[in-house]
């Protein structure tokens, strides 16, 4: 692979009092703002099945449900124009300047899903403005998690960035939680109510926070490899020419394992509250906490992981995680088809499990990528890889369940996707552990 030829060889960083205070403000503020990424967009998920109802008119029936999952993936066709655009910026202009102006656009949007009329209102209008505000939310969204992630990890000690990358991770699912909770607490206490025009208020939550994302950042310094370059005078020019020319290896191998991530998350997040619903005959409300109480498993398992990899490597956990993810799939979806909670709690932890492990391969895609082209080579095939798998798989699930009218149907989805995952991933993949935080010259340093 590419980045294999960056030479081992360490570069001390600044370990004064303030460093250490920045690096905590850089972790603090590049968390928070994916939090609230994580938080719009699972809002959304988790009220797919009332947003059917509000958006599109009753005669449709089911396919209302499959119309609300498709614009749920919809926002996801955005991603890759905001990946290139956000990626462009912060590799010129800086990281911290382009993640302030995704929050910032985030929270726009996510707030405005929360005001916009109903279908019963201005009639065919109505789903248009939510597919407006979808692909705004997905644009800014294009720069957020790879742009948080690389804000972060470039901040990072070099015998911490395995932490630093895990709790970045981990955050996506803080933001799913408390979404979880908010979504809960609108919709348990009155659900007709919530039916008839509570459902906004976790949007417009959703864009309130995101404001206070957007100071946080602002208060935070650049990046020192990002102020390295500027001071070397060696800012990019052309870092999508470079990226596809020299680093193409690199860009394959993270398009794939960003698809096979983002289908067994959004599988999660997107489509098993509805599916524990639908196909395990859980209460909604039951199907919610026990989601919810998956995620908060995820938490501690993804910072656990991510301190592991800088003890022992990044490969072993890896490649745990990906053939976990290929035998998993199908014997949960076997125990979330018998009904019964315990049997449900089980596969939901196996889930969980082998998306942890499968998540500290975020670090290596990071180390692996230049530091001048770091944001966009990052952002652009994860925002296609998630366009194309992690937005569609909720709908493809759905799809097929309807079509096969096997409950299984998505389980053999994810597996085939692992499946095709599994080789290229376990050759693509370095073992990056003792790479230099900075390697020599202003174009291949961390």
């Amino acid at each position: 692979m590419t980045g294999t030829a960056n030479a081992p060889v360490e570069h001390q960083t600044e370990t004064s009092p303030g460093r250490r205070s920045a690096r905590r403000r850089a972790l603090i503020a590049g968390a928070t703002g994916n939090i609230v990424e994580w938080f719009d967009f699972t809002i959304y998920g988790f009220t797919a099945a009332v947003l059917a109802t509000v958006f599109f008119p009753p005669e449709f029936g089911s396919g209302a449900l499959l119309a609300t999952f498709a614009l749920y993936g919809v926002a996801f066709l955005a991603r890759p124009a905001g990946g290139i655009f956000f990626g462009r910026l912060g590799d010129r202009l800086g990281r911290r300047r382009s993640l302030s102006l995704a929050i910032t656009l985030m929270g726009c949007s996510t707030a405005a899903i929360g005001l916009l009329p109903t279908y019963a209102s201005i009639g065919v209008a109505a789903p248009l403005l939510l597919l407006l505000c979808r692909l705004v939310q997905g644009f800014s969204a294009g720069g957020e998690y790879t742009g948080a992630a690389t804000f972060v990890v470039e901040h990072a000690p070099s015998h911490r960035r395995g932490l630093y990358a895990g709790i970045i991770s981990s955050s996506s699912f803080v933001g799913s939680i408390l979404a979880t909770v908010t979504v809960l607490s609108f919709s348990s206490v009155d659900a007709e109510h919530f039916a008839d025009g509570g459902w906004r208020w976790p949007f417009i939550i959703g864009g309130v926070v995101a404001m206070v994302g957007l100071f946080m950042r602002l208060a935070v310094e650049e990046t020192p490899a990002f102020k390295e370059m500027q001071e070397n005078d060696s800012l990019p020019t052309r870092p999508l020419a470079d990226l596809f020319r020299n680093h193409w290896r690199t860009l394959l191998t993270s398009f794939v394992y960003f698809a096979s991530l983002g289908v067994v998350t959004h599988m999660l997040l997107g489509y098993m509250p509805t599916f524990l619903v639908l196909s395990a005959d859980v209460p909604s409300t039951v199907a919610l906490l026990m989601t919810t109480g998956a995620l908060v498993l995820a938490v501690p398992l993804f910072i656990f992981f991510g301190a592991t990899v800088d003890r022992i490597g990044r490969r072993p956990l890896v490649r745990i995680g990906m053939v976990m993810s290929v035998f998993v799939s199908v014997p949960s979806y076997m125990l979330i088809g018998t009904g019964n909670i315990f049997a449900i709690a089980i596969a939901l932890a196996a889930l969980v499990i082998a998306l942890s492990l499968l998540a500290s391969a975020l670090l290596v895609i990071l180390e692996m990528m230049p530091t001048h082209a770091r944001f966009t080579g990052t952002a652009i095939p994860y925002n296609i890889a998630y366009a194309l798998f992690a937005g569609t798989a909720p709908l493809v699930c759905a799809a097929l369940v309807n079509a096969t009218g096997s409950d299984l149907s998505p389980a053999f989805y994810a597996t085939a996707i692992a499946l095709i995952a599994l080789p290229i991933l376990w050759r693509g993949i370095p073992e990056s552990k003792d790479w230099s935080a900075t390697r020599g010259s202003p174009t291949k340093h961390f």
